[in-house]
């Protein structure tokens, strides 16, 4: 059995459950200094990726791993919306991508700084969202 910790709270599949690995459900590639970074109206995300994870279920798909870490735009509140919505699991990504869009804080944070983050967000949850 995989037990996993998703969108729609901790999951168990059966061992042949298929996982796409690799999907993006809210991404955004501009920096994180740019204006209108990571904004976005939920519903219309919602309304876009909608059929999106119907075909993946469709296609035998039990769950998502999102890997849009801090840096591309990740909200998780969006995410659990979209997961919510379609009532499909998703996996929530901890870490940071690359430059140019490592966040200043990153930069600036120690080693024991990032561990401390990222232990929170796989322990407890990421940003207060429950996720």
């Amino acid at each position: 059995m995989k037990r996993l910790v998703t969108t729609l709270g901790n999951l168990t599949l059966e061992q042949d459950a298929v996982i796409l690995p690799h999907e993006h459900v809210f991404v955004d590639l501009r920096t994180w200094d740019q204006t209108g970074y990571a904004q976005a109206e939920t519903e219309d995300v919602i309304r876009l990726m909608l059929p999106e994870l119907q075909a993946a279920r469709k296609a035998g798909i039990g769950v998502i791993v999102e890997c849009s870490p801090i840096g591309v735009g990740r909200r998780v509140d969006i995410l659990t919306a979209v997961s919510r919505a379609g009532n499909y699991p998703l996996v929530v990504p901890t870490g940071v991508y690359r430059e140019p869009w490592i966040p200043r804080w990153v930069h600036k944070a120690g080693e024991l700084d990032l561990e401390e983050w990222m232990t929170e967000e796989l322990v407890v949850d990421i940003e207060g969202s429950g996720v």
